[in-house]
């Protein structure tokens, strides 16, 4: 899958894609899934190469989903250091009971907070949403301006 917005390319592989997919809410009872986007910049190529998928540390329900912070700080650094700081952390994925996600009020709060007060090796953060059919794809970047796409 490759989705284009603000001048960049974001190449999703097969992978990424079968891990949003599996984790779509079908059942009625189904818990939000989560976790972090991760990747290679080349110019304006970005390259979505992995997620990391739910953990037993995770806070799950019908309507929220919120990733252990620590395990997932354990993960951007393993792949970090173990990809010559080439994979790094390119935002946070989740999903919503719903057929067309739009972020909540606690999605943009979440993502804001990020890149205000993280160290990351970006100039934007991507929140992804898998609805029940299409995938919200958003971009924040540095200087407070989003992008969005539905797919």
């Amino acid at each position: 899958m490759e989705i284009v917005l603000q001048g960049k390319r974001f190449y999703f592989t097969d992978e990424v894609v079968a891990i949003l997919d599996f984790h779509k809410q079908r059942k009625s009872n189904d818990h939000e899934k989560g976790g972090i986007v991760l990747g290679k910049i080349q110019d304006n190529n970005i390259i979505i190469n992995r997620l990391s998928v739910p953990t037993e540390l995770d806070k799950s329900s019908r309507y929220n989903f919120e990733r252990h912070r620590l395990s997932a700080q354990i993960i951007i650094d393993y792949e970090f250091h173990n990809s010559n700081k080439q994979i790094t952390y390119l935002g946070e994925w989740h999903t919503h009971p719903e057929d067309n996600p739009s972020p909540s009020q606690t999605d943009l709060k979440m993502i804001q907070q990020q890149i205000s007060s993280n160290i990351i090796h970006t100039d934007f953060l991507i929140l992804m949403i898998q609805g029940r059919e299409k995938l919200y794809f958003g971009i924040k970047d540095k200087q407070g301006l989003n992008f969005i796409l539905h797919v």
